[in-house]
C-alpha cells in the first residue's frame, strides 16, 4: 500500500465541521485536490463562504458535493471516484438525544457511517488510505476515574459496547460508546475483508483552536471550544468552570497530523493517540488574562494552580515520532481563539 501521491484527490466527509475545515485547508495548502461532502446545498454554500472568508489557499482545487445521507453506500461511493484517500470526519454528534433515542440517533449512524466509508473505499481500487477521526473517548476508561499516574497510549481501549450505548442512562456515556463502536467497526472491517487500503485511526483529546468552518453565533460552538468560552465569559468575579477530559490538541496540529498520515511510509494499519498534553480551565484563564481584551472579564480563580498530577496523562510519542509532528502550546492555541470568540460576541 504505497503512500498517497501529493497532488492527488482526497475525499473529506462532513466537510462543514470544525476539524474538517482545517483538514481541507491543510490538504489544499499541501497541494492536494479535495472533494468534500456536506449534507445540503445550504451547507455547501456556507462552507465555501467560510473557507473563502478565512482566506484558505488554493480554493479552486476544492469541490464540495452534497450527500444528504452519508450512510447510503451508492451515494457515498460515487464521491470516491478517482480518490487516493478518504478522511472520514462526518459523525453523529448530538447532545440533545434522550435515553431511548441513543441507538437511532447516535449508535446506528456512527457505526453505519464508518462501515459505509470502508465499503465504499474497497469498491475503488485507487483508494490507498482511509483515515477515520475517532476520539480519546474510544481510548479512555471513564469507569476507572481520574487514575493519577496512569499513562494512556493508542494500545488502550474504552470498554464500552454497543449495548452500553443503547442502554446508557445519559448522553455522555452514549456518545463515548458511539465513538468506540464506530472505530471498532473500521478495525473489524479490515480484519474481516481483504482491502487494498491502509486504515489509520486518530484519537484526539479535546480539540481547541480558531474556527474557519461555517459558524454564525457562539451558541453553535463545538463542544471543545465551548469549554474555552465558558472560562472567558464567566465574568471577573465568576467561578472558573470545572475541567472535563483534561487532555487536548490544537485543531491545526490535528489537521496537520491527519495530512501526514497520508504520506508516511508505514505499510500496516495504524492507530494514533493525538494529544499535546494536559490542560485545565485555570490554565486557560491564566493564559486568557494575558490578553488585553480578556483581562477585564476572565475570573482569577487560583492563578498557577494545576491539576495535572491529579489525573491520568497521555503518551502521543508515536504520532510525534512516526509522523514528525511537533505540537503547539496551549497559549498558541487559546489566544487566537479567545480573540476570535470576543469578536464573535461583538457582532
Amino acid at each position: 500500500m504505497p503512500p498517497v501521491d501529493t497532488g492527488s484527490l482526497v475525499l473529506v466527509t462532513g466537510g462543514n465541521g470544525f476539524i474538517a475545515a482545517h483538514c481541507i485547508a491543510t490538504l489544499l495548502r499541501c497541494n492536494y485536490r479535495v472533494r468534500a461532502t456536506v449534507r445540503s446545498a445550504e451547507k455547501k454554500a456556507l462552507t465555501l463562504q467560510a473557507l473563502s472568508s478565512a482566506k484558505v489557499e488554493n480554493l479552486s482545487q476544492l469541490e464540495i458535493v452534497v450527500v444528504s445521507d452519508p450512510t447510503n453506500l451508492g451515494a457515498l461511493s460515487v464521491t470516491l471516484s478517482g480518490c487516493q484517500a478518504v478522511v472520514h470526519l462526518a459523525s453523529a454528534f448530538t447532545y440533545d438525544a434522550l435515553p431511548g433515542e441513543f441507538e437511532e440517533r447516535l449508535m446506528i449512524p456512527a457505526v453505519k457511517g464508518t462501515q459505509i466509508v470502508c465499503e465504499a473505499a474497497k469498491l475503488h481500487p485507487t483508494v490507498r488510505r482511509v483515515v477515520v477521526m475517532s476520539s480519546f473517548a474510544s481510548v479512555y476508561n471513564a469507569d476507572l476515574g481520574l487514575q493519577p499516574g496512569t499513562v494512556y497510549t493508542e494500545k488502550d481501549w474504552c470498554p464500552l459496547t454497543y449495548e452500553n450505548g443503547v442502554n446508557a442512562a445519559a448522553v455522555p456515556t452514549a456518545y463515548r460508546a458511539s465513538k468506540v463502536v464506530a472505530e471498532r467497526a473500521a478495525w473489524e472491517y479490515v480484519r474481516d475483508h481483504r482491502v487494498q487500503f491502509q486504515l489509520i485511526t486518530l484519537c484526539p483529546g479535546m480539540v481547541f483552536g480558531r474556527m474557519i468552518h461555517p459558524i454564525s453565533s457562539l451558541s453553535q460552538l463545538n463542544a471543545s471550544n465551548q469549554i474555552v468560552w465558558q472560562v472567558l465569559s464567566a465574568g471577573k468575579d465568576g467561578q472558573i468552570p470545572p475541567t472535563k477530559a483534561p487532555v487536548w490538541i490544537d485543531v491545526e496540529d490535528l489537521a496537520e497530523t491527519t495530512v501526514r498520515t497520508l504520506t508516511f511510509s508505514g505499510v500496516g494499519h495504524e492507530r494514533f493517540l493525538v494529544t499535546q498534553g494536559s490542560y485545565d480551565t485555570q490554565e486557560i484563564a491564566d493564559i486568557a488574562r494575558s490578553s488585553p481584551v480578556a483581562s477585564r472579564r476572565v475570573p482569577v480563580g487560583e492563578p498557577g494552580k494545576r491539576i495535572a498530577n491529579t489525573h491520568y496523562s497521555c503518551d502521543s510519542s508515536k504520532a510525534q515520532m512516526m509522523l514528525g509532528m511537533k505540537f503547539r502550546s496551549l497559549e498558541e492555541s487559546i489566544l487566537p481563539l479567545a480573540e476570535q470568540l470576543f469578536n464573535m460576541e461583538m457582532h
